[in-house]
């Protein structure tokens, strides 16, 4: 087998790995208990939207979170750049992610862009 082709096996095992890490990480966030101090700004039930400014996914879902913010007070909008320590305390590895935490407790992680339907069916769940 030439070199070159245990470069291209490597390079497409970590572009199928990379994804499943981070999708895995997500899932064991469920659960888990927040830490203090992280939602002192906005504490609560609510849905909690990370997002970055030069993610195009997130371009798309933004202006729906804005309307549903200023629907609800039940959603947080994070710029994971603005706020990296908050984007670490709940271990964001991609963007968009959104997080509902309810009872202080994290129910749900859901990462990607997401339909408005979906949003609002996720919001509906932390009402």
């Amino acid at each position: 087998m030439s070199w070159v082709m245990i470069v291209l096996l490597a390079a497409s095992a970590f572009l199928i790995l990379m994804p499943m890490l981070t999708y895995l990480s997500a899932r064991r966030m469920v659960g888990t208990e927040i830490e203090s101090g992280v939602l002192d700004k906005s504490p609560g039930d609510r849905m909690i939207y990370f997002y970055s400014t030069n993610c195009g996914p997130c371009r798309s879902m933004t202006p729906i979170i804005d309307r549903l913010a200023q629907e609800s007070d039940r959603v947080t909008k994070i710029d994971v750049r603005d706020e990296p320590e908050a984007a670490r305390a709940f271990k964001i590895r991609a963007t968009p992610t959104t997080i509902l935490v309810k009872d202080n407790r994290v129910l749900d992680v859901t990462l990607g862009a997401k339909t408005e339907k979906q949003l609002e069916a996720l919001l509906q769940r932390v009402a």
